[in-house]
């Protein structure tokens, strides 16, 4: 019986200890990290997740009245809907309201990514 015990545990040994284990698990996390990647990159050209963007349907303005429940300005077509959401009941279209008489979107400011990290860090960047 001790030698059995012997031979498994000869045969039980990893090559190379923990710095192999530890490379093996970080080579398997990088493969796993470019294969969603990849992925993502694949379904949001099909139109896939949130960066997927309709013509006719465009959402304008979210305002969260409390954690459960908002209300949305929606543009549909050439029709502009205010909708009440909320957890329990499904949205329900509240008004439906002129575009006309709607003050125009205001523009969102484009700010480079570079900008934002720079401004993190506490460094000003040359324009």
């Amino acid at each position: 019986m001790g030698a059995l015990l012997q031979v498994a545990r000869e045969g039980a040994e990893l090559p190379g200890g923990y710095g192999v284990a530890l490379l093996q698990t970080l080579l398997a996390l990088a493969a796993v990290c470019i294969l969603a990647w990849v992925v993502l990159k694949w379904a949001s050209r099909r139109g896939f997740g949130m960066g997927a963007t309709g013509t006719r349907v465009r959402v304008l303005e979210r305002i969260a009245l409390d954690p459960r429940r908002s209300l949305y300005l929606v543009r549909v077509a050439d029709r502009v809907l205010l909708i009440g959401a909320g957890d329990a009941a499904s949205p329900t279209v509240l008004a439906e309201l002129d575009a006309k008489t709607l003050p125009p979107e205001p523009e969102a400011p484009r700010v480079a990514f570079a900008d934002v990290l720079d401004r993190l860090r506490g460094k000003k960047r040359d324009a």
